[in-house]
């Protein structure tokens, strides 16, 4: 991690500080990409979540060739928009 303390230290940054702002960009980018897929995939059904997507499957307003790519997709996102908040909040705010 030599690279860091380099980093670190031409910016004037506590290396802890650094790793912690980095990481939380990292994080939030990743969740507004996976935001933004969710979001797609919504519009595209015009529901807000995976649970209104089934509620169509259900009332049989779509089918299940229509949205099944879609609903598995979907899950996955929710999925990976959960772990992201909660590794979100495992970031400690100060050092």
């Amino acid at each position: 991690m030599q690279i860091i303390e380099e980093v670190a230290k031409s910016l004037s940054m506590n290396r802890e500080k650094l790793e912690r702002e980095s990481l939380k960009t990292f994080l939030e980018k990743e969740l507004r990409n996976i935001e933004a897929e969710i979001y797609k995939i919504c519009a595209k059904h015009g529901i807000r979540s995976i649970f209104e997507l089934d509620e169509k499957l259900k009332r049989g307003t779509i089918t299940e060739e229509e949205m099944r790519d879609d609903f598995m997709e979907l899950d996955y996102l929710e999925s990976k928009r959960d772990d992201l908040l909660n590794a979100m909040g495992r970031i400690p705010c100060q050092i």
